[in-house]
């Protein structure tokens, strides 16, 4: 079931005596920089923090496995009040697992899960090193065996308690795992120097993020034939640097550090022009690149494939179409960016929105909900 609250809180029990937290590496993906983020913030709130990082989807054998559940039932079988958190997404099974039934074996610890893609738990439960050097293989095992994954995943989450990030995918969640509680935090959002307010900008436009499907960057020819010609339109993140060069789009590739800084200070809005990612059916993650957005105050123009229709009420975004639209969204887009860009009074009122976001979603408050909860 949903948690009723939605979001957790103030806690009313003892807070852990020890988190054992297993995760991504920092290289394994946006999983593995959240965690990043996530585990620092959460040494500053509990005292004893056991970390098990493993690499990225498909990299362990079996032996590793078990291996590492070996570990983890080690770590959590100590006295106090113990909490076990794992993150998960798609293919993750080094994560999915090492912590499978662990409450079962220690029944004092508290076991709970942020579920990077819902409504799925690991999608690929099979993805072991093996299968993973098939791609074939793999999707002919998982594609038509949705169903007895989906059975896997409800048989291994059992009653836990379970994170989503976005409403949307609390509420699949809830439906997906009737008999886990599901809580809803929000993405957590960095703290980054502050640049200049987006009304003082130059006048372009910005995409970001990692090349991949369903992320619309083949769709920057027409987004540039869309705009006015003297409306830049600026494009980076890891990947883009192999992207065909396109007249009038400055492609800057992966950025960091004050790079990254400069991208969002040349740009006054940032356009997510997102679509399905995926054949097994329609998932609701957290949008990284909404984060950063919201991190350098930018606001967004978005569609509203899965779970972005929420960034309209959040506040700092004007979402294109519903999500049920079939059109195409790059006319609507395009006039969207290009209308926001000339109006200042617009833009001022997306960043006053945008700043309260940014407060509320710190790595500081976000941990304290999690931790509000192994408390209750």
């Amino acid at each position: 079931m949903v948690d009723p609250t939605q979001e957790p809180t103030a806690a009313t029990g003892r807070r852990p005596s020890r988190v054992v937290y297993v995760a991504p590496e920092s290289t394994a993906g946006g999983v593995g920089h959240y965690s990043d983020i996530f585990v620092e913030e959460l040494r500053r709130q509990i005292d004893d923090v056991i970390e098990f990082r493993h690499p990225g989807p498909g990299t362990d054998t079996v032996a590793t496995l078990r291996r590492r559940h070996r570990e983890i039932l080690a770590a959590v079988d100590a006295s106090g009040r113990v909490a076990l958190h794992a993150e998960l997404s798609g293919g993750s099974v080094e994560s999915f697992w090492p912590t499978a039934f662990v409450e079962r074996r220690v029944p004092s610890v508290v076991s709970t899960a942020t579920v990077h893609d819902p409504p799925g738990v690991v999608w690929l439960p099979g993805r072991t090193r093996l299968l993973s050097k098939s791609r074939v293989a793999s999707h002919a095992l998982h594609y038509p065996g949705r169903p007895v994954t989906r059975a896997v995943e409800r048989r291994v989450i059992g009653d836990r308690s379970m994170f989503a990030l976005t409403h949307a995918g609390a509420d699949a969640l809830g439906a997906a795992f009737p008999r886990a509680t599901v809580h809803h935090v929000p993405l957590l959002v960095l703290d980054r120097p502050e640049i200049a307010p987006a009304h003082e900008r130059p006048r372009a436009v910005g995409m970001f993020g990692l090349v991949y499907r369903g992320k619309g960057f083949e769709h920057i020819s027409r987004i540039r034939a869309a705009l006015d010609p003297s409306i830049a339109l600026r494009v980076a993140g890891r990947g883009t640097e192999a992207l065909p060069p396109v007249d009038g789009v400055e492609i800057l590739g992966g950025l960091d550090g004050t790079d990254l800084d400069d991208f969002f200070g040349s740009v006054r809005t940032l356009l997510v022009p997102y679509g399905q990612r995926t054949l097994y059916g329609p998932v609701f993650p957290a949008s990284s690149v909404a984060a950063h957005a919201i991190a350098y105050l930018t606001p967004l123009v978005s569609t509203a494939h899965g779970a972005l229709a929420e960034m309209a009420d959040d506040g700092g975004a004007v979402v294109v179409g519903g999500p049920d639209d079939d059109a195409d969204p790059i006319p609507a887009l395009s006039a969207a960016a290009q209308s926001l860009v000339d109006d200042d009074e617009r833009l001022r009122r997306l960043v006053d929105e945008l700043t309260v976001v940014r407060a509320d979603r710190s790595p500081r408050n976000v941990v304290q909900r999690f931790v509000d909860v192994w408390s209750r």
